[in-house]
């Protein structure tokens, strides 16, 4: 027996035997070589602490739901009003007070004769009180080819057909000449291959695109406006949120670092905030900066003035109002973060080597922070784009003809009992909106938050 068997047996057990029982060998006890370690040893890759956040979040079902929805929302507000024809505050007189995907008598004619043609542009199509073409020149792009021709008088209630493989390829049909999708009668259009410098470019079209959402009692296009609305409601809620977001940190991270007197006053100032109600400021706002910003929107001349200007004076005292007043929830969480913050040994170190209460705030506290940040301004947006639907609903947002959600669904009231239709639509895409994003909040949240890991 060899040593280390024989010092492993007290009672003079025959160590053989005990190996022949467990079916164990000699070898087995040897020491394991380099690569059996390695092979052993299970390697984790190291994440990042946003890597390991965009794990955790894309676990979260809900809220990888949530997010691919409000997505959608954005194409739809963004991207749907560069798919369709209609314009949010163009006036179709001849298509009032239709149904959703409901054509009007002058539509079906042309939709008819759609498929019997290969490009047509119609007059009865155009926006506006008056649909006539004016006497002048106009110039049609199609297929490569230019085809410039001059109106002699006005042309009403007429449409221009394009039949690019006959002779006389441009045809001007009246309407009372169809028939069933058909023509009966047409007149050639004489036309050059050089427009003329004043000459105005007409689109023809292949289709009659419908009214998803229908029309309100003005021949507006209600999904247009829905997704105007909709753009409008979520650019004002994410501008509201950047605006808090600056104040409420800044403020916050000052308060926290000084401490003291300092951080006294500054949360008293807070708590008397917290005491004002914000639809009374608003109120008060537009009565004293209406006159001034009608001034300022008139003699501005910039991009951002004009900006402003179609928003109105309403939708910028709501940006004031959020500047003064929504701002205080992030500055006391930012406050509570850096007081933990600031007893840190790094932000001691900073202290010890001359660094100033700004680079503090900005290279260590601000930075540490930036879970809530993100969790508390995500949640944000959904609050300002209630306050703003809530605001324009009673009238004290967006200027007419620009819409809002809000808007959409306070114009929609008058008519509920004849047309409900007309407030389903703003209403369901505001409410997929407001709870898409407190969805995908929520799920930041418990992302970010490293007391939750998992």
């Amino acid at each position: 027996m060899k040593e280390p068997f024989a010092k492993l047996s007290p009672f003079h057990v025959n160590p053989d035997s005990i190996l022949e029982t467990f079916g164990l060998k000699e070898d087995d006890f040897a020491s394991a070589s380099g690569e059996e370690k390695e092979s052993m040893v299970e390697m984790h890759k190291s994440i990042s602490y946003w890597q390991d956040a965009l794990r955790r979040f894309r676990a979260n079902t809900v809220s990888m739901v949530a997010l691919f929805v409000f997505l959608l929302c954005l194409v739809f507000a963004f991207i749907g009003p560069m798919l369709i024809p209609y314009d949010y505050s163009e006036q179709y007189r001849s298509s009032q007070k239709l149904g959703p995907m409901e054509y009007s008598k002058n539509e079906e004619t042309i939709r008819a004769l759609s498929k019997n043609v290969e490009a047509f542009y119609a007059t009865g199509l155009r926006p506006g009180s008056l649909t006539a073409l004016s006497k002048g020149n106009y110039v049609i792009s199609y297929k490569g080819k230019t085809y410039a021709f001059t109106l002699e008088k006005a042309l009403d209630k007429s449409v221009i057909v394009m039949q690019s493989d006959a002779e006389d390829p441009l045809r001007l049909v009246k309407e009372s000449n169809i028939k069933d999708g058909v023509y009966t009668d047409y007149t050639a259009i004489a036309y050059t291959e050089t427009a003329a410098e004043d000459a105005t470019v007409l689109k023809l079209r292949t289709y009659v695109f419908p009214h998803v959402f229908g029309t309100d009692s003005q021949g507006r296009d209600i999904m247009a406006r829905t997704m105007y609305g909709a753009r409008v409601s979520i650019i004002i809620g994410v501008v509201a949120a950047l605006i808090v977001l600056v104040i409420g940190s800044l403020y916050g991270a000052i308060s926290g670092l000084c401490g003291g007197p300092v951080d006294f006053v500054m949360m008293r100032i807070v708590e008397l905030i917290y005491s004002i109600p914000e639809v009374l400021i608003v109120l008060l706002l537009q009565v004293v900066l209406k006159d001034p910003l009608q001034a300022w929107f008139q003699s501005g001349t910039s991009g951002f003035v004009k900006a402003m200007s179609d928003l109105g004076a309403g939708i910028v005292s709501i940006f004031i109002t959020f500047a003064v007043l929504y701002w205080v929830t992030m500055a006391r969480i930012i406050r509570g973060q850096v007081l933990q913050l600031k007893k840190q040994e790094y932000v001691t170190a900073a202290t010890a080597l001359g660094a100033s209460n700004t680079r503090i705030i900005a290279k260590h506290l601000l930075p540490n922070c930036i879970g809530p940040l993100v969790i508390t301004t995500c949640l944000q947006i959904p609050s300002a784009i209630f306050l703003e639907s809530f605001l324009s609903f009673l009238g004290l947002g967006v200027s007419a003809p620009m819409a809002s959600l809000g808007s959409l669904c306070s114009d929609a009231l008058e008519t509920i009992t004849l047309y409900p239709y007309r407030l389903v639509f703003p209403a369901v895409i505001l409410t997929i909106i407001v709870l898409t994003l407190n969805l995908v909040g929520d799920g930041l949240r418990d992302a970010l938050d490293p007391r939750l890991k998992k």
